[in-house]
């Protein structure tokens, strides 16, 4: 195997998903760095079938707000409800940086489902840059990625579809290992 292959698989090996983060914002061209590696995924059709929306500052506050504003309480005991409403108001202030990661609309069913892969790719590249820069990164769906009204506000477009929102920041602490599953335990070889 050779040091660059190592490097990678490494890397791979390495990356955590971070959800604590400190306060203080990576430096833009950071961002900007992270953000352009995920336009470096593979795709379908020579299309690159995605595009990002960055969420910084008080903007972050804005869209918990509306997080918050829409989420349905009916389901909560009463003395519980602003706790939870709290809760859902800081969501995208758990990071500094947020970046909405969203999947192309297409003319066809199966072409929206390549150009929700390639995004979600992209997504993971955004990760192992994230991780090669020193920053934590966290990838999020949720019912918010479906909210019409975080749809509106992000401008996603009809047949759009949030793939994710990616924390992005530096990390409050140090991940644990992980282990996985042996490969065996989930391949098997088609050989005829």
């Amino acid at each position: 195997m050779s040091a660059r292959t190592s490097e990678i698989l490494e890397a791979i090996r390495a990356r955590r998903s971070i959800g604590k983060m400190r306060d203080e914002a990576p430096p833009r061209e950071t961002i900007e760095r992270i953000v352009e590696a995920a336009t470096w995924a593979p795709f379908h059709k020579c299309d690159e079938p995605w595009h990002f929306v960055i969420i910084a500052g008080e903007a972050r506050a804005r869209l918990g707000e509306i997080a918050a504003s829409t989420l349905d309480l009916s389901a909560a005991p009463p003395d519980a409800r602003e706790k939870v409403r709290a809760k859902e108001r800081g969501r995208f202030a758990r990071a500094p940086v947020v970046v909405a990661v969203i999947a192309h609309a297409a003319q066809s069913p199966v072409d929206a489902e390549e150009n929700y892969a390639s995004a979600a790719a992209a997504t993971q590249n955004m990760l192992l840059a994230a991780h090669a820069e020193g920053c934590a990164g966290y990838w999020r769906t949720g019912r918010l990625a479906r909210e019409p009204a975080i749809l509106e506000a992000l401008e996603v477009g009809e047949g759009e579809r949030i793939v994710g929102f990616v924390s992005l920041g530096f990390p409050a602490l140090e991940p644990k290992a992980a282990a996985r599953q042996p490969v065996g335990a989930k391949t098997r070889w088609l050989t005829r």
